[in-house]
């Protein structure tokens, strides 16, 4: 699966890095190792900023 990925991101040009880090850690997905032998850059988590609602 990791070959197809390499594919479609180096030679085909059918996917983007954004794309890539979307299937980062899911189970048909690729790992962060796989993401930097892939793209060439270190994979780095999305940050999640919590929202806080204020009931005055």
């Amino acid at each position: 699966m990791v070959q197809i990925y390499t594919w479609a991101y180096q030679d085909w040009k059918t996917i983007t890095k954004e794309t890539l880090a979307t299937i980062v850690g899911l189970p048909d997905g690729i790992t962060a190792d796989d993401y930097k032998a892939i793209t060439g850059e270190a994979y780095v988590a999305p940050t999640t900023q919590a929202t806080t609602t204020s009931n005055q």
